[in-house]
């Protein structure tokens, strides 16, 4: 009986004593931030917003948006305040739609311009505002939009006007 009692005692030693931070808790939380951080980068790269503020979509049609690119700035006073999200053609119109940022609200008397960064840079669309005090819902369409002046249009123009004939170089 001794021997039985001896053994129930050397049972209950082996038993680990309780530890409340182990190594492993400590690699696992470690990897569990290692991936939150690598999933907030990518949201974040990728364009995501999940907390940032909400956009809202506005179309412009134009005559002529030569060179403009999905995802080209929409600025207001050379401040971005939103980018082009599509292009359509809707014979004989081109539809931009440009996604804005929520707090940017649309006159319904502002001017959408195609304009170009630099002499040979990007395309991109500049908003001038007007002075309504009445605003384009979400989804609405802006009515009045200027298009690309295309430089070769301008000279053809010249030289037609000067009686040359456009495109043979002949005066």
């Amino acid at each position: 009986m001794d021997q039985s009692k001896s053994n129930k005692e050397h049972t209950t030693k082996l038993l680990l004593p309780k530890r409340t931070f182990t190594l492993e808790f400590l690699v696992g939380l470690f990897t569990m931030a290692g991936v939150a951080c690598i999933g907030y980068l990518a949201i974040g790269l990728g364009g995501l917003e999940l907390w940032g503020p909400g956009k809202y979509d506005i179309i412009a049609q134009f005559d002529n948006i030569s060179g403009l690119q999905v995802g080209a700035s929409v600025e207001v006073a050379g401040v971005p305040v939103g980018q082009v999200s599509a292009i359509d053609l809707k014979d004989p119109v081109a539809l931009v739609t440009l996604r804005l940022n929520k707090d940017f609200k649309v006159r319904d008397d502002d001017i959408a311009s195609i304009r170009t960064k630099g002499i040979i840079g990007d395309r991109y669309v500049k908003i001038s505002r007007g002075s309504s005090n009445t605003y384009i819902n979400p989804g609405g369409n802006m009515s009045e939009t200027e298009s690309v002046v295309d430089i070769e249009d301008i000279i053809g123009k010249i030289v037609h006007s000067l009686g040359g004939e456009k495109g043979t170089g002949k005066e």
